[in-house]
């Protein structure tokens, strides 16, 4: 099997210049991603880690396909895909005009339930209807898209007491100190988090998800062969079928 090769660059994590996004060596695939915990995790001076980084190089080992992983803040990386310096780029959501410009696989990265945590005394309920979310103080990390059912509401005004914090750690120690009564994240991310914060019984999901998203690994259309996410597609929908993909989540899960 070819070797794997995975580049981190974390000039901008270190707080100096980064160089442009190195060329593929011949036969390899350069990646661009961001940090993004727990998900995609770069740390100064460690091996990148995370759900999506174990689960793309894992991919890519079995397609025999060499890649190179290069970590950017997430405008760097989104501007790198759009030149011949990247060939594809880790996780993104799927808009009808990010179809037109990318290569699309059909099978997602990552699916994420959208729900509501609370403390675990909690009586609080939640049928579905983010209007029932209008008065409660509730958590969210700045900057942070949760989908566009709540994002919209959002964006009308839908919510009065909106208890906003720069972390998604921030965002749970403040729902753990009694400070909210609620907050709303990914199921996935959540439950990461408060196991970082050894504190899984601490808190609960209510309610059924706000919304379901997928995301994706996208491919320059002008410098990767439909073959490729061809092979792409067939190595993942491989792994869901035999439980790798359910393994690697998981790890990071639980």
């Amino acid at each position: 099997m070819k070797r794997l090769f995975v580049h981190v660059l974390l000039g901008v994590l270190l707080g100096v210049a980064v160089l442009p996004a190195a060329p593929a060596r011949e036969g390899q695939l350069v990646l661009v991603s961001f940090d993004y915990p727990p998900f995609m995790e770069v740390r100064p001076g460690q091996p990148p880690t995370g759900m999506m980084v174990e689960l793309v190089a894992t991919i890519f080992a079995r397609m025999d396909q060499p890649i190179d992983v290069q970590f950017y803040p997430l405008a760097r990386s989104l501007s790198l895909i759009d030149t011949p310096r990247a060939d594809g780029f880790f996780t993104i959501k799927k808009t009808d005009e990010r179809e037109q410009k990318y290569l699309f696989p059909r099978e997602p990265l990552l699916t994420q339930d959208f729900v509501i945590f609370v403390r675990a005394g909690s009586r609080m309920a939640f049928q579905g209807n983010v209007s029932e979310l209008a008065d409660v103080r509730l958590g969210v990390v700045n900057k942070v898209s949760y989908g566009a059912i709540f994002d919209g509401a959002a964006a009308r005004g839908g919510f009065h007491r909106l208890e906003v914090a720069q972390t998604y750690e921030a965002n749970f120690r403040k729902l753990l100190a009694g400070r909210m009564d609620a907050l709303v994240s990914s199921r996935v991310m959540g439950a990461a988090v408060l196991k970082r914060l050894n504190a899984l019984d601490k808190a609960k999901v209510i309610g059924p998800p706000i919304e379901t998203t997928q995301s994706y690994l996208i491919f320059n259309r002008h410098t990767v062969a439909p073959e490729v996410v061809t092979a792409f597609d067939r190595t993942l929908g491989n792994m869901r079928k035999d439980g790798s993909l359910r393994r690697i989540r998981d790890k990071y899960t639980r």
